[in-house]
């Protein structure tokens, strides 16, 4: 084995050591192209610096930031929406209104650029809306009634990502975030006019302060808890963990000690429970989803 690869070997244990992220062939692909733009004197060097116990964790985590793919956008995974929308959001809602707890906490878990975490958002006001907790503004904006209290969580291990998403606005150009955007949605964005953009950008949409006022973002490793003061009534956690490998339980911990009793933990369509106590299993029309009991852990 050259001097090379024993270092893509090691940078490969180190980012599953730190972050979950499973070495795969994936994730050595990615690590060889990285090491194609740098010379083999540069690769090893930079390679011995990064394993060494001073490496700082900016570095770390701009490597992270280059291994994962952050593919996401407006109305992606319209099956799970589509629950959402008709079945899970309603129930959650009915409830909060009779039992007079007017709090209601989603938790996105790998928000990547932060387009799933405001469509949640989206789709909890409209449901809020059609539930007759929120009233309709002139502009198409939808505002909770007084006395509820909505926030909408996205967390993910990027930096650079959290920033994108705390920015709030996306471009329309070729296969973008609104690709497949159900044209409801144009009603929580406002077009940016042309001296704020970029002209080369095509054009730059901000989402509404109805939505991004309920919704904030952090930097957050899943192979550690959420320190968070009140549990969630909905948690997503969706296409990120394939980057996982032996740790994939340990966030599936932590993501159902995140839940209030009674809250509602989604995965990725190809995802296996492994953290079953306490959780009891739902699915429709292809969707699965999994339902905190009262004595859950």
């Amino acid at each position: 084995m050259n001097s090379k690869q024993k270092i893509i070997d090691m940078l490969m244990q180190e980012v599953e050591r730190r972050y979950g992220i499973a070495p795969g062939n994936q994730v050595e692909r990615k690590l060889v192209r990285i090491f194609e733009v740098m010379g083999t004197t540069d690769t090893v060097f930079w390679g011995r610096e990064m394993l060494s116990p001073d490496a700082p964790e900016s570095e770390w985590l701009s490597l992270v930031e280059c291994l994962t793919v952050h593919e996401t956008y407006f109305n992606r995974d319209k099956e799970l929406i589509a629950v959402l929308a008709a079945e899970l959001l309603p129930q959650m809602i009915a409830q909060k209104q009779q039992s007079g707890d007017l709090r209601l906490r989603v938790w996105s878990a790998g928000c990547s650029s932060g387009e799933e975490t405001y469509n949640l958002a989206m789709l909890v006001l409209m449901a809020m809306e059609t539930a007759g907790s929120a009233r309709e503004c002139a502009d198409g904006s939808i505002v909770p009634l007084p006395g509820w209290n909505i926030s909408v969580l996205g967390s993910d291990i990027s930096v650079p990502m959290i920033r994108m998403a705390e920015n709030a606005t996306y471009s329309t150009v070729e296969m973008g975030s609104f690709r497949t955007m159900d044209p409801q949605l144009w009603r929580f964005f406002d077009q940016i006019e042309e001296q704020e953009r970029n002209r080369s950008d095509g054009r730059s949409m901000r989402v509404k302060r109805c939505v991004s006022e309920i919704t904030g973002f952090r930097h957050h490793n899943l192979l550690e808890p959420l320190l968070e003061e009140e549990p969630f009534d909905l948690v997503i956690c969706r296409n990120v963990l394939i980057y996982f490998n032996k740790y994939k339980k340990n966030v599936q911990v932590h993501l159902s000690a995140s839940l209030a009793p009674g809250g509602t933990l989604m995965l990725g369509a190809t995802d296996t429970l492994l953290c079953r106590d306490g959780l009891e299993p739902h699915h429709r029309d292809g969707v699965f989803w999994y339902v905190k009991t009262a004595t859950g852990g």
